[in-house]
This record gives structure tokens, C-alpha cells and sequence, in this order.
């Protein structure tokens, strides 16, 4: 049987896809047969190339909530390809989850789906998923639990009296979240200068505020310590508040600008109008590059952490404590990284908010040597794997995930190659050193 039909014009180029829901809908409506095909079509097809991996396919079907991608080889139309499809090939598939999100009609449904996160990221992990692909996978369904329980919640409240994004930053701004990723959020809304509706504004966006941020701790989403989300009233503001913000952190650099910077300039949208995060981002990629000033504040702050060997190469561990013998792989080993991709970033104007995007693109525009961000991405990589199997092991023995890894339970490779990860690190510091002229021992 034939789940869908792609639909052409008369020259055989694609005009869009109708799948057979779409036709059981027909018939619910009771639409007339004669009614031309286009009526009923989804347009543009998205599509996949056929070279790309099942889980690049996965991921786009999870993150367009669609069920059915266009497989091109050549840049033409080759066939089509359906969620069923992975779903066979995969076993245990994200999928499920991926529908039993959408299909909530109440946001206290979507509680308990946050916790079947593990097991997915789990088959992953066996599957011998990359580290990188792990982090998208959490973050596209994170990502889905959001936009399913913010829905919701404006069906619940009403119409929001003027358009509004709600912005995600941190971790989740970047899309590298793991199983212990605390909220990091705010909410931007457009500018008026109606009083009476600035007030209706005000009691609207406080309420939906609070509500989304009790909503998401229930669903596993821890609070920000620093009070960093869109129910503190600071972190909800009209466009041109937020535009007076980020130009003064740019303009004024101080220690706490440094810190604003490690969390508010990786922001994106994660509900709502796109726009206001695509202005912000743009602003900040026009201006950020004048400001060597704040740059260079930045660049001494990468070099603050250094790197966890000793001079003989072994690794320096926490001496006492809770955590005693072990090395905390986030503060130690990526966030070096994700500061110096960050800066970097800025200083060339480039837009991406995640981290091996951005060294990525800073490697093909030449901006970082070539060997140096090969290095720098296979580094953050590994980094990241650790990072993640190890969280997900204390997920499943029933323990609060952190990022404190014990260097002896690593196997003589790992070892290896954690060094060698932790060499790299040095590497980024005397380049930020020599690039900013920082003559700093």
C-alpha cells in the first residue's frame, strides 16, 4: 500500500506531498472529490539526501513535526521516506516519544515523558551514536515538550495580547543539553506605547511566566540558581529593553558582563515569533566585532581555567570533599572549549549559537587554523561523550546526574585520549593569547 503521493506539475518538479491522513481528513470533512489535489498538499516537501543518516532523518521529521521526508540523490526526488520506516530499522525509537509528546491534550500528560528521555538516549549510546548527535536528540525532544506544554498553556490563558518569543539561552540556547541542564530562559515581546496595554501586557506575561516555569520544573527541568528565567521580571521585557541590555554588556564590559555573556549570547527561540532572537542575533553580529574592549574580556576569561594536567601529564583531581578524586569534566574540559568557539564566534560576526557549529564555521572561513579546529571538534566531542555516559549511568542507577568523572574508572584509552583532549585546551589558550596579545603567564 502507497502512504503518500508527491505531487508535480507538468515539467516533473516537486509542488508538495499529500499523505494519506490528509485524505482521511478529506473524507471526515466531507470535501468534494473534485477538489483540486493543491487544496489538500503540504508545501514545500522537505526532504533528506539519501547520503544522510537515518538519525539526520530522525531528527528532522522530530523537529518539523512531520512523518514523511523526500529522499533526493543528485538534487532530484528519488523517493520518500517515513517515520514508520526508521521506526522498523530502529527498534526503539525516539519516535514514540516524539508522538506521545504531541499527542498530550493536557501539559500535566507531558510531566512524566521527560523522564523516558534516558531510555532513548540509552539505545543511542549502544548504537554508537556520536556525543553530538546524543545532544541533539535530547535537545529536539526537550524542544518538543516545550512548544507541546507553551501551546497548551496559551489555550489555557487566551490570545497573548502582543506577539512574543519565548527565548531559551545556556546550554539549551547552544542545544547541548544532557541529563542535568537547568533552566536558562526569558521572554522578549514587542514594544508598544499604549499604557492600558502595557498593563494588560504586564499581568499577562507575569502569569504565563509562572505558570511555564512551574510546569517545567514538574516536567524535570530544574530552576536556574541564578534566577535566570522568564519568571523573574528582569528577563521579561519588550524588544527594546532587551536590544539596551546586550548593548550595554557590549559597550560597558565588566566581570558580570563576562558572566551574562556565558549564558545570554548563545540565545535562540524556542516558542513563539523568531524574529525578535533573529534581530537580537543580528544586532549582536554587526556590533560585536567593533567592540575589541569586551572581546578581550572575554579572550581573559577562557584562560582562567587551565587545563587539568600536571607537569609530568597527570590529571589534577579534587584533593577533598564530595568530590574527591575526581575532575569536574564541564567547568575542566567544555566550557574552555564552548568560551573559546563563543568568542570567537563574535569576533567574526558568525550567528551560530552551537559550539561545534561554531568551530565548524570558524575552520571553513579560516578564522582558526584548520588543524587547530579539527582538534578543537574531536576534543569537545569526546568530551561530551564522557560527559553524557556518565550522566546517563547515574540516571539509571538512581543518582542526581553531575560532571564529576573519576579518572581511574576510565579504561587506558580513554585516559589517552582525555589527555590528549585536555592538550587541545592548552592549545586554544595560547592562540586566544596571541590573537588578543595577551601576555598573561
Amino acid at each position: 500500500s502507497v502512504g503518500s503521493l508527491l505531487i508535480t506539475d507538468p515539467s516533473d518538479d516537486i509542488l508538495g506531498i499529500v499523505t494519506d491522513k490528509d485524505l482521511r481528513k478529506c473524507l471526515a470533512v466531507g470535501m468534494d472529490y473534485t477538489a483540486p489535489i493543491e487544496v489538500i498538499m503540504s508545501s514545500p516537501v522537505v526532504t533528506v539526501d539519501s547520503n544522510d543518516i537515518c538519525f539526520d532523518a530522525l531528527l528532522k521529521m522530530m523537529s518539523r513535526k512531520i512523518h514523511h521526508l523526500a529522499v533526493t540523490t543528485d538534487d532530484q526526488i528519488a523517493g520518500v521516506v517515513t517515520s514508520h520506516d526508521v521506526m522498523v530499522l530502529q527498534g526503539k525509537s525516539p519516535l514514540a516519544l516524539f508522538r506521545e509528546i504531541l499527542s498530550q491534550r493536557s501539559i500535566k500528560g507531558l510531566y512524566p515523558l521527560g523522564k523516558a528521555v534516558p531510555s532513548v538516549i540509552r539505545t543511542l549510546v549502544e548504537e554508537g551514536a556520536k556525543a553530538g548527535n546524543i545532544a541533539r536528540m535530547i535537545t529536539v525532544i526537550n524542544d518538543l515538550i516545550l512548544d507541546r506544554l507553551l501551546t497548551l498553556l496559551v489555550q489555557e490563558l487566551g490570545r497573548p495580547p502582543v506577539p512574543f518569543s519565548w527565548i531559551l539561552m545556556g546550554s539549551e540556547g547552544r542545544k547541548e543539553q544532557t541529563f542535568y541542564t537547568d533552566q536558562d530562559n526569558a521572554l522578549v515581546y514587542k514594544d508598544v506605547q499604549d499604557e492600558i496595554l502595557q498593563r494588560a501586557i504586564s499581568i499577562y506575561f507575569e502569569a504565563f511566566a509562572d505558570k511555564a516555569i512551574d510546569h517545567l520544573i514538574k516536567c524535570g527541568f530544574p530552576p536556574c540558581p541564578g534566577k535566570i528565567m522568564a519568571s523573574n521580571p528582569r528577563w521579561r521585557q519588550p524588544y527594546s529593553v532587551w536590544r539596551d541590555y546586550f548593548e550595554r554588556w557590549i559597550t560597558v564590559p565588566e566581570p558580570e558582563q563576562v558572566m551574562n555573556a556565558a549564558i545570554f549570547f548563545d540565545f535562540r527561540t524556542g516558542f513563539g515569533d523568531s524574529s525578535f532572537s533573529d534581530e537580537l542575533r543580528d544586532h549582536l553580529a554587526l556590533h560585536c566585532q567593533r567592540q575589541e574592549l569586551f572581546l578581550r574580556y572575554l579572550a581573559v576569561n577562557c584562560l582562567e581555567t587551565k587545563p587539568p594536567l600536571s607537569f609530568f601529564r597527570n590529571f589534577i583531581v579534587e584533593k577533598d570533599g564530595a568530590h574527591k578524586n575526581t575532575l569536574d569534566i564541564k567547568k575542566r574540559g567544555l566550557a574552555p572549549i564552548v568560551d573559546f568557539a563563543r568568542v570567537m564566534a563574535l569576533k567574526t560576526g558568525i550567528r551560530e549559537t552551537n559550539t561545534m557549529g561554531r568551530l565548524e564555521k570558524l575552520k571553513d572561513r579560516d578564522a582558526i587554523p584548520e588543524d587547530l579546529g579539527v582538534d578543537a571538534l574531536e576534543a569537545y566531542e569526546f568530551l561530551m561523550h564522557l560527559r553524557l555516559v556518565h550522566q546517563l549511568d547515574m540516571v539509571e542507577m538512581g543518582e542526581e546526574p553531575n560532571n564529576f568523572i573519576d579518572p581511574k574508572k576510565l579504561s587506558d584509552l580513554e585516559k589517552k585520549t582525555l589527555k590528549e583532549a585536555f592538550g587541545v585546551l592548552g592549545r586554544i589558550q595560547t592562540h586566544l593569547k596571541e590573537m588578543f596579545r595577551l601576555n598573561i603567564a
